[in-house]
């Protein structure tokens, strides 16, 4: 998938694997509303090209995001080329990507704060540097309370005494500290950080997608139901949906062998 002419990102696919890339390090990646947009509308294509199958989303420069530029968001300029068909908010932004039936995955250096930190949150992966720092834009202080999304993600990951701690008392993980907290899926030291983003990337990429597009399915939306509403959900989506995958997946076993996906 090759998208050209974006204003603040760079995208790039290299094998199944598509990177998305916020470009403003001047500004440590600080989020606008053309950056927004760009994003979704970047998000919805990923997941109508079958050439994708794993979604890597990072930040040039020394941060990953720090927040909204709040000078930057806005209305979208009149000659804006990049209409999503979602709404250009940060929820929806956070929905297109827990939908995506597709794996994606979060990669943290510098800061990942505020929306930045809500928008690694909604990717199913986060890899960070063990020096990275990742908190909420400490809105207690400021009399406010969170609006954007951490408030639903954290209890979740956290649990409810860390999720108060985090976000109340406005105290931030470094990468180490938030795989110990869960938060992360793993750390790694700055200079070792592109490696293991490859290695994960890489490893998603060759995996089953649409198999992962419905184990997401049933993780995220589970996440609601009770047992009895969650096996009425999963158990018919093993007929509903034809995987080719699957199939390959049995054979492969039986003929001890490794599986050769498609991602079909």
């Amino acid at each position: 998938m090759k998208i050209e002419n974006l204003t603040d990102m760079l995208c790039e696919q290299e094998g199944g694997v598509l990177t998305v890339t916020f470009d403003r390090p001047e500004r440590r990646n600080a989020m606008t509303t053309v950056m927004l947009a760009e994003l979704i509308y970047i998000i919805e294509q990923c997941g109508e090209d079958s050439t994708v199958r794993a979604l890597v989303i990072r930040g040039a420069g020394k941060g990953f995001c720090p927040g909204d530029e709040l000078r930057g968001m806005g209305k979208l300029p009149e000659d804006f080329a990049f209409h999503p068909k979602s709404p250009v908010t940060h929820g929806a932004l956070q929905t297109v990507l827990r939908t995506l039936p597709k794996p994606t995955i979060a990669v943290i250096h510098g800061f990942a704060f505020g929306v930045g930190m809500d928008l690694a949150m909604a990717c199913d992966f986060r890899i960070a540097a063990d020096d990275a720092q990742i908190r909420d834009q400490r809105v207690i202080e400021r009399g406010m309370h969170a609006i954007t999304g951490c408030a639903w993600f954290q209890p979740r990951v956290l649990g409810l005494t860390k999720a108060f701690q985090y976000l109340v008392l406005g105290e931030p993980f470094t990468g180490a500290e938030a795989v110990e907290a869960g938060m992360v899926t793993k750390s790694a030291p700055i200079e070792k950080l592109d490696e293991a983003v490859t290695e994960m990337a890489n490893k998603l990429a060759v995996a089953p997608t649409k198999a992962i597009g419905l184990m997401k399915r049933q993780i995220y939306e589970g996440m609601e139901m009770t047992h009895g509403e969650f096996m009425d959900f999963a158990l018919p989506l093993i007929s509903e949906i034809e995987i080719k995958d699957r199939l390959e997946g049995i054979n492969a076993f039986v003929e001890k062998r490794p599986a050769n996906f498609t991602g079909d």
